[in-house]
């Protein structure tokens, strides 16, 4: 980093990493101390952060540019943009009556426990592939899924679990992932500079990632119906509703438009429209549950405005994050970290470079809350200068961070904005439809069996060298070649997939 353009604290570049660590601290003591899990309380102690660590710069007018500057990426304000938008299209969903028709279909096939998870895991699966945002599918997947797999047997923390994995597993297949997007383009070859290839990194991770997905579904079929409570016929006929399935088809458009265009705006801003067409020609809602003006009270109600609302906390937390993300990006602090572990023996080794990258990335990835694409933002430029050293390759390295993002390190109760997302999204549908359990933040964690099981696999990864891959350009040794052959191959599976 240029020294000129650096951003320098009273304490050095220390000093750069106070934003985060006010706001771990203060979540730390909501969560912890007073028990208080919600997405709306990241917002005031990440701003506190960046308000305190203000009055340590040497240049202020710089360091709230710089914290502004944190905006300009088009990864994170696009987040913002969506976020909003699927607000809209998940109370969409909610007063469209999806959970209805759904419950609906699901007594008429007779699925319930078990089988319900599946499909429910495997419908957010597709969602998450088509939208290439994680977060943004967990609250859609939560309207459409939560309450007909409660009312059906399914357990609520593991409800709960299986779309929070269902996201993760579509998205770690998806070739228009947001966070595949950012990080092939920070994982380089050492030598020529060229970023990781996406048809090579998705061959690699792929089959991975569908064993995980096999084996999760093996413990829905063992563990989803147990501690569920199926509601008498006579309930669910009362709650069913066959028409709530019209609402189906914006969610189909949004799914099949993402997968076709890569565009998420473009599919969510299509399935909106129509949505509200499909709504009012069949009955399900009318004009006045689109947009309600009160005149006497000075308020707004409605599908655009309640969806609005219930991301606000979500989206002014990412903007305040971004800000502490650029603040310790521009002190220098990252790369100072990055210069200090390289020069040990044992980082240069593939081992040693694996296992710093994985650690590092799970930190990082608490750290920010679970909040995917800051944490790879942050962290890429990391990764990629301790592989270059072990002459790891770009395409492992890019799997290895999305993979680890979207481990236990992103579902950690006391911070995870997975975990306090869903939570949120259920308390509502609980104000709508009280007989359905609203489960603990530790229940959700436990019973997310995807992300237990794919970071027993990282961490074979990483301790075994399993799938471990290296830069072409990588002379050859002895030590390499034999852990080339010791590692598994998922060639041979992925064929079929590209």
């Amino acid at each position: 980093m240029d020294k000129t353009k650096r951003l320098e604290f009273y304490g050095g570049p220390i000093v750069g990493l106070l934003p985060i660590a006010i706001f771990i601290v203060a979540i730390g003591y909501i969560t912890l101390g007073l028990k208080f899990y919600s997405v709306s309380s990241f917002a005031i102690p990440t701003l506190a952060g960046l308000m305190v660590t203000y009055f340590l710069a040497k240049n202020r007018q710089q360091y709230w540019q710089t914290a502004i500057n944190g905006l300009a990426n088009k990864g994170i304000a696009k987040l913002i943009f969506v976020f909003l938008i699927i607000g809209i299209f998940t109370r969409l969903l909610v007063v469209g009556k999806t959970g209805q028709g759904f419950v609906w279909l699901g007594t008429t096939l007779g699925l319930h426990g078990a089988s319900f998870a599946i499909l429910a895991f495997l419908g957010t699966a597709i969602f998450s592939l088509g939208s290439g945002v994680p977060f943004a599918a967990l609250f859609a997947a939560t309207t459409v899924f939560y309450v007909p797999g409660v009312m059906l047997g399914v357990n609520p923390a593991i409800m709960a679990g299986t779309i929070v994995g269902g996201v993760f597993f579509g998205d770690g297949i998806s070739p228009n992932s947001q966070l595949t997007t950012a990080v092939l383009q920070m994982e380089t070859d050492s030598k020529t500079g060229k970023s990781a290839d996406l048809v090579k990194m998705l061959r690699q991770q792929v089959g991975w990632v569908c064993s995980v997905a096999a084996v999760t579904i093996v413990f829905l079929i063992l563990f989803a119906g147990k501690g569920g409570t199926t509601q008498s016929a006579a309930a669910l006929s009362k709650f069913a509703d066959p028409a709530g399935l019209w609402m189906l088809i914006p969610v189909l458009v949004v799914a099949i438009m993402c997968i076709k265009t890569r565009d998420v705006l473009a599919s969510l801003t299509t399935g909106i429209i129509i949505g509200l067409i499909i709504g009012l020609a069949t009955g399900l809602f009318g004009l006045q549950d689109i947009i309600s003006l009160n005149v006497k009270t000075a308020t707004i109600t409605g599908i655009f405005e309640d969806g609005i609302n219930s991301m606000l906390p979500i989206s002014l937390s990412t903007i305040f994050l971004s800000g502490s993300i650029a603040v310790m990006q521009q002190s220098g602090i990252i790369m100072i970290l990055c210069d200090r572990l390289t020069k040990h023996k044992f980082v240069q080794t593939p081992l040693g470079a694996e296992l710093v990258t994985a650690l590092g990335m799970g930190l990082v990835n608490i750290v920010q809350c679970g909040a995917l694409l800051p944490g790879i933002l942050l962290y890429g430029d990391f990764a990629d200068r301790i592989g270059h050293v072990a002459k790891i390759s770009p395409e492992r390295r890019a799997y290895m961070l999305v993979v680890i993002s979207m481990s236990l390190t992103g579902i950690l109760p006391i911070n995870s904005i997975f975990i306090m997302g869903i939570l949120g999204q259920i308390r509502s549908l609980h104000t709508a439809f009280p007989s359905v359990a609203v489960p603990s933040a530790n229940a959700i964690f436990s019973g997310t069996f995807y992300c237990w099981i794919i970071t027993a696999l990282w961490l074979c990864w990483v301790l075994l060298g399993w799938g471990r891959s290296f830069e072409a350009s990588a002379k050859p040794n002895r030590k390499l070649t034999a852990t080339r052959k010791k590692s598994p191959s998922w060639k041979a599976t992925t064929k079929t997939y590209f």
